[in-house]
Protein backbone atom coordinates (compact mmCIF):
# COMPACT_ATOMS: atom_id res chain seq x y z
CA UNK A 1 0.00 0.00 0.00
CA UNK A 2 1.37 3.50 -1.20
CA UNK A 3 2.41 5.85 2.02
CA UNK A 4 -0.04 8.84 0.29
CA UNK A 5 -3.06 8.50 -1.65
CA UNK A 6 -4.83 11.02 -4.01
CA UNK A 7 -8.50 10.81 -3.72
CA UNK A 8 -9.85 12.86 -6.88
CA UNK A 9 -13.63 13.95 -7.83
CA UNK A 10 -15.85 12.86 -10.81
CA UNK A 11 -16.19 15.05 -13.55
CA UNK A 12 -14.38 17.80 -12.29
CA UNK A 13 -11.84 19.35 -14.10
CA UNK A 14 -9.12 21.36 -12.49
CA UNK A 15 -10.43 20.65 -8.93
CA UNK A 16 -8.72 22.80 -5.80
CA UNK A 17 -6.64 20.61 -3.77
CA UNK A 18 -6.92 19.82 -0.17
CA UNK A 19 -4.29 18.35 2.37
CA UNK A 20 -5.86 15.86 5.27
CA UNK A 21 -3.42 15.38 8.56
CA UNK A 22 -5.00 13.14 11.36
CA UNK A 23 -4.93 13.10 15.18
CA UNK A 24 -1.78 12.05 17.32
CA UNK A 25 -0.44 8.72 15.89
CA UNK A 26 -2.60 8.26 13.12
CA UNK A 27 -1.69 6.86 9.92
CA UNK A 28 -3.64 7.80 7.05
CA UNK A 29 -6.54 4.91 7.00
CA UNK A 30 -7.83 6.57 10.47
CA UNK A 31 -9.80 9.94 10.15
CA UNK A 32 -7.96 11.18 7.22
CA UNK A 33 -9.41 8.73 4.64
CA UNK A 34 -13.10 9.36 6.18
CA UNK A 35 -12.65 13.22 5.44
CA UNK A 36 -10.75 12.75 2.12
CA UNK A 37 -13.44 10.15 0.18
CA UNK A 38 -16.18 12.92 1.31
CA UNK A 39 -14.12 15.64 0.16
CA UNK A 40 -13.70 13.95 -3.09
CA UNK A 41 -17.57 13.93 -3.63
CA UNK A 42 -18.03 17.23 -2.67
CA UNK A 43 -15.04 18.45 -5.52
CA UNK A 44 -12.12 18.17 -3.87
CA UNK A 45 -8.47 16.70 -4.64
CA UNK A 46 -8.00 15.21 -1.27
CA UNK A 47 -4.45 13.94 -0.44
CA UNK A 48 -3.83 11.84 2.53
CA UNK A 49 -0.76 10.37 3.99
CA UNK A 50 1.07 8.51 6.43
CA UNK A 51 3.60 10.79 8.18
CA UNK A 52 7.42 10.16 8.22
CA UNK A 53 7.86 7.13 10.96
CA UNK A 54 4.45 4.89 10.10
CA UNK A 55 3.48 2.59 8.55
CA UNK A 56 4.15 2.91 4.57
CA UNK A 57 6.50 6.19 5.47
CA UNK A 58 9.98 5.95 5.75
CA UNK A 59 11.97 7.22 8.49
CA UNK A 60 13.49 6.25 11.64
CA UNK A 61 13.11 5.73 14.42
CA UNK A 62 10.23 4.16 13.88
CA UNK A 63 6.86 5.32 15.67
CA UNK A 64 8.67 8.91 16.63
CA UNK A 65 6.01 10.90 17.30
CA UNK A 66 6.70 14.61 16.23
CA UNK A 67 4.53 17.65 15.78
CA UNK A 68 7.10 19.55 13.81
CA UNK A 69 7.84 16.89 11.25
CA UNK A 70 4.20 16.64 10.43
CA UNK A 71 4.04 19.84 9.70
CA UNK A 72 6.93 19.30 7.01
CA UNK A 73 5.07 16.53 6.04
CA UNK A 74 1.69 18.73 5.36
CA UNK A 75 4.01 21.00 3.60
CA UNK A 76 5.64 17.77 1.55
CA UNK A 77 1.69 16.76 0.72
CA UNK A 78 1.12 20.70 -0.68
CA UNK A 79 4.47 20.38 -2.94
CA UNK A 80 3.00 17.29 -4.48
CA UNK A 81 -0.27 18.69 -5.05
CA UNK A 82 1.97 21.79 -6.95
CA UNK A 83 3.55 19.49 -9.07
CA UNK A 84 0.22 18.02 -10.42
CA UNK A 85 -1.37 19.65 -13.80
CA UNK A 86 -4.81 18.31 -13.48
CA UNK A 87 -5.12 20.64 -9.90
CA UNK A 88 -5.93 24.37 -9.36
CA UNK A 89 -2.54 25.49 -8.09
CA UNK A 90 -4.54 28.51 -6.89
CA UNK A 91 -6.76 26.82 -4.49
CA UNK A 92 -5.04 24.59 -1.87
CA UNK A 93 -6.43 23.92 1.22
CA UNK A 94 -5.36 22.04 4.69
CA UNK A 95 -8.21 19.97 7.03
CA UNK A 96 -6.97 18.93 10.07
CA UNK A 97 -8.78 16.69 12.54
CA UNK A 98 -7.86 16.18 16.53
CA UNK A 99 -3.63 17.55 16.73
CA UNK A 100 -3.53 17.96 13.05
CA UNK A 101 -6.40 20.67 13.31
CA UNK A 102 -4.50 23.37 14.75
CA UNK A 103 -0.87 21.98 12.99
CA UNK A 104 -2.92 23.17 9.58
CA UNK A 105 -3.92 25.92 11.16
CA UNK A 106 0.23 27.04 12.34
CA UNK A 107 1.48 26.05 8.35
CA UNK A 108 -1.65 28.21 7.03
CA UNK A 109 -0.40 30.74 8.96
CA UNK A 110 3.22 30.69 7.03
CA UNK A 111 2.77 28.75 3.94
CA UNK A 112 1.39 31.42 1.26
CA UNK A 113 -0.06 28.51 -1.25
CA UNK A 114 -2.90 28.02 1.48
CA UNK A 115 -6.05 29.41 0.74
CA UNK A 116 -8.19 28.58 3.22
CA UNK A 117 -8.08 25.87 6.60
CA UNK A 118 -10.41 24.01 8.82
CA UNK A 119 -9.74 22.29 11.98
CA UNK A 120 -12.06 19.76 13.46
CA UNK A 121 -12.35 18.99 17.32
CA UNK A 122 -8.48 20.07 17.39
CA UNK A 123 -6.06 19.43 20.13
CA UNK A 124 -5.14 22.52 20.97
CA UNK A 125 -1.62 22.54 22.12
CA UNK A 126 -0.67 24.62 25.62
CA UNK A 127 0.09 23.28 28.75
CA UNK A 128 -3.39 23.13 30.06
CA UNK A 129 -4.39 20.61 27.29
CA UNK A 130 -1.42 18.53 27.62
CA UNK A 131 -1.97 17.77 31.28
CA UNK A 132 -5.40 16.75 29.84
CA UNK A 133 -4.26 14.27 27.44
CA UNK A 134 -1.72 12.98 29.68
CA UNK A 135 -3.94 12.28 32.29
CA UNK A 136 -6.97 10.71 31.13
CA UNK A 137 -6.30 10.70 27.69
CA UNK A 138 -9.61 13.28 27.16
CA UNK A 139 -11.35 14.20 30.03
CA UNK A 140 -13.55 17.02 27.94
CA UNK A 141 -15.11 13.73 26.97
CA UNK A 142 -14.75 10.83 29.96
CA UNK A 143 -18.03 10.03 32.05
CA UNK A 144 -18.45 12.37 35.02
CA UNK A 145 -19.24 9.34 37.25
CA UNK A 146 -15.69 7.85 35.38
CA UNK A 147 -13.73 11.28 36.46
CA UNK A 148 -14.67 10.76 40.22
CA UNK A 149 -13.50 7.35 40.42
CA UNK A 150 -9.64 8.21 38.90
CA UNK A 151 -6.74 8.50 40.83
CA UNK A 152 -5.83 11.15 38.79
CA UNK A 153 -7.55 14.09 40.79
CA UNK A 154 -5.14 17.09 41.28
CA UNK A 155 -3.37 19.49 39.51
CA UNK A 156 -0.37 18.58 41.15
CA UNK A 157 -0.86 15.31 40.16
CA UNK A 158 -1.23 15.86 36.67
CA UNK A 159 2.35 17.83 37.18
CA UNK A 160 3.77 15.19 38.87
CA UNK A 161 2.90 12.82 35.36
CA UNK A 162 3.78 15.51 33.26
CA UNK A 163 7.23 15.78 34.70
CA UNK A 164 7.87 12.19 34.91
CA UNK A 165 7.13 11.72 31.12
CA UNK A 166 9.95 13.86 30.54
CA UNK A 167 12.34 13.09 32.89
CA UNK A 168 11.84 9.34 30.69
CA UNK A 169 11.65 10.68 27.84
CA UNK A 170 15.12 12.30 28.06
CA UNK A 171 16.79 9.19 29.31
CA UNK A 172 15.46 7.64 26.44
CA UNK A 173 16.56 10.17 23.78
CA UNK A 174 20.09 9.84 25.62
CA UNK A 175 19.89 5.91 25.13
CA UNK A 176 19.06 6.45 21.59
CA UNK A 177 21.59 9.06 20.88
CA UNK A 178 24.02 6.67 22.74
CA UNK A 179 23.50 3.18 21.43
CA UNK A 180 20.51 3.87 18.75
CA UNK A 181 18.21 1.66 21.05
CA UNK A 182 14.62 2.68 20.85
CA UNK A 183 12.66 2.75 24.15
CA UNK A 184 8.81 2.39 23.20
CA UNK A 185 5.72 2.32 25.53
CA UNK A 186 2.50 1.01 25.00
CA UNK A 187 0.56 4.27 22.83
CA UNK A 188 -2.90 3.41 24.00
CA UNK A 189 -4.45 1.34 26.60
CA UNK A 190 -8.13 0.77 28.65
CA UNK A 191 -6.56 1.79 31.84
CA UNK A 192 -6.03 5.67 33.48
CA UNK A 193 -2.88 7.07 33.62
CA UNK A 194 -1.58 6.10 37.65
CA UNK A 195 0.55 8.54 39.01
CA UNK A 196 1.49 5.78 41.88
CA UNK A 197 2.98 4.10 38.63
CA UNK A 198 3.69 7.21 36.69
CA UNK A 199 2.39 5.13 33.48
CA UNK A 200 4.07 6.49 30.34
CA UNK A 201 1.35 5.32 27.89
CA UNK A 202 1.17 7.59 25.51
CA UNK A 203 -3.05 7.67 25.47
CA UNK A 204 -4.28 6.28 28.55
CA UNK A 205 -8.08 5.99 29.52
CA UNK A 206 -11.12 3.84 28.68
CA UNK A 207 -12.27 6.53 26.56
CA UNK A 208 -9.72 6.62 24.25
CA UNK A 209 -9.09 3.09 23.78
CA UNK A 210 -12.80 2.89 22.70
CA UNK A 211 -11.89 4.75 19.35
CA UNK A 212 -8.01 3.06 19.19
CA UNK A 213 -8.76 -0.28 20.78
CA UNK A 214 -10.62 -2.16 18.00
CA UNK A 215 -7.89 -0.40 15.60
CA UNK A 216 -4.93 -2.49 17.56
CA UNK A 217 -6.87 -5.59 16.46
CA UNK A 218 -6.90 -4.19 12.65
CA UNK A 219 -2.80 -4.26 12.96
CA UNK A 220 -2.21 -0.63 14.11
CA UNK A 221 0.74 -0.28 16.01
CA UNK A 222 0.25 -0.02 19.58
CA UNK A 223 3.53 1.53 20.32
CA UNK A 224 5.28 5.05 20.37
CA UNK A 225 9.07 5.96 20.94
CA UNK A 226 8.86 7.32 24.66
CA UNK A 227 11.34 9.63 23.47
CA UNK A 228 8.88 11.58 21.98
CA UNK A 229 7.25 13.46 24.90
CA UNK A 230 10.02 15.66 24.35
CA UNK A 231 9.08 16.79 21.02
CA UNK A 232 5.45 16.85 21.98
CA UNK A 233 5.49 18.84 24.55
CA UNK A 234 8.12 21.42 23.51
CA UNK A 235 5.57 22.01 20.91
CA UNK A 236 2.68 24.45 21.12
CA UNK A 237 0.40 25.93 18.75
CA UNK A 238 -0.19 29.55 20.24
CA UNK A 239 2.42 31.07 18.56
CA UNK A 240 1.65 30.39 14.61
CA UNK A 241 -2.22 30.08 15.20
CA UNK A 242 -2.11 33.82 16.72
CA UNK A 243 -0.61 34.83 12.78
CA UNK A 244 -3.51 33.25 11.21
CA UNK A 245 -5.06 35.48 8.18
CA UNK A 246 -6.46 33.01 6.05
CA UNK A 247 -10.21 32.27 6.00
CA UNK A 248 -10.41 29.68 9.02
CA UNK A 249 -12.92 27.55 10.12
CA UNK A 250 -12.92 25.28 13.46
CA UNK A 251 -15.31 22.97 14.42
CA UNK A 252 -15.80 22.23 18.53
CA UNK A 253 -17.76 21.68 20.91
CA UNK A 254 -18.14 21.16 25.20
CA UNK A 255 -17.61 17.30 24.35
CA UNK A 256 -14.32 17.98 22.49
CA UNK A 257 -10.99 17.97 24.30
CA UNK A 258 -10.63 20.93 26.37
CA UNK A 259 -12.82 23.04 24.86
CA UNK A 260 -11.51 26.62 27.05
CA UNK A 261 -8.62 25.99 24.66
CA UNK A 262 -10.64 25.74 21.16
CA UNK A 263 -12.41 28.84 22.32
CA UNK A 264 -8.93 30.82 23.54
CA UNK A 265 -7.19 29.70 19.84
CA UNK A 266 -9.47 30.74 17.60
CA UNK A 267 -10.15 33.94 19.34
CA UNK A 268 -6.33 34.43 18.53
CA UNK A 269 -7.50 34.81 15.07
CA UNK A 270 -6.72 37.84 14.06
CA UNK A 271 -8.19 37.52 10.69
CA UNK A 272 -11.87 38.18 10.24
CA UNK A 273 -12.30 35.83 7.64
CA UNK A 274 -12.92 33.10 10.38
CA UNK A 275 -15.90 30.96 11.73
CA UNK A 276 -16.78 28.66 14.82
CA UNK A 277 -19.08 25.87 14.50
CA UNK A 278 -19.98 25.00 18.15
CA UNK A 279 -21.74 21.25 18.55
CA UNK A 280 -22.37 20.06 22.12
CA UNK A 281 -24.04 16.79 20.42
CA UNK A 282 -20.47 15.34 19.09
CA UNK A 283 -17.83 13.68 20.67
CA UNK A 284 -14.36 13.80 20.11
CA UNK A 285 -13.81 11.07 18.68
CA UNK A 286 -17.36 10.87 16.64
CA UNK A 287 -15.85 13.45 14.39
CA UNK A 288 -12.89 11.31 13.57
CA UNK A 289 -15.40 9.02 12.00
Amino acid sequence: MPSHVLFRPTNVTNPPGVVITGPYSFVKEQAPLQYATRLADEGYAALIFDPRTVRESTGQPRRLENPKMKNEDMVAGLDYLSTRSDVNQSRFFLVGICQGGPESLEVASYDGRVAGVASVSGYYQDHGTDIYMICVGCVACTPAAYIATMKMSTPEQGEALYKARLERAQQARELYDKTGEVVYQPLVDPNPADPETESLVGLPGPVVWSWYGPWTLKGFENRYAAMSDLDHFSYTTVPGVAKLNKPALVIHGENCMNAAAAKRHYESIPTSQKMLIWNNEVSNFQYYD
